[in-house]
């Protein structure tokens, strides 16, 4: 099992293909995803990281175990950054403000989100009010 540094470089590593990131910080584990009107703080401790890492099984991600023993810290690290990315992409408010690995008290790890007020409602539709119906007629 590698250890938290090493993940932490492959997962800053995918997320910087898709995303800007900046204040990359290994030793710590920390670094910001930043969009056009946003950054949002990464946070995923060295100790944290192995640990979860670790923690992630079959149930987690179906076929871990079928997966060669060298392939199975790659398909950890793939599953981590999909579910930061997941959490960043689906923040339509714009109120997400740090991603975090936190310990709960059964002592299991997992991603959580700290959130501020909503800086943008969600987008409009513009459509008109009311129900729609494949036999109404159009208008």
């Amino acid at each position: 099992m590698a250890g938290g540094e090493p993940l932490f470089s492959g997962i800053s590593e995918i997320i910087g293909r898709r995303h800007r990131i900046s204040d990359l910080d290994p030793g710590s584990g920390t670094f910001e995803i930043q969009d056009d009107d946003r950054a949002v703080r990464v946070v995923l401790e060295p100790d944290l990281l192995a640990a979860y890492s670790e923690q992630l099984d079959e149930h987690d991600i179906p076929g871990l175990s079928a997966s060669p023993r060298d392939a199975q810290d790659r398909i950890r690290v793939k599953h981590i950054t999909m579910c930061i990315e997941e959490i960043f992409e689906s923040d339509i408010h714009s109120s997400l403000l740090e991603i975090r690995l936190a310990r709960a008290a059964d002592g299991r790890i997992s991603l959580s989100d700290r959130r501020g007020a909503p800086r943008r409602s969600p987008i409009s539709t513009h459509t008109e009010t009311g129900y729609w119906s494949p036999d109404r007629p159009d208008a």
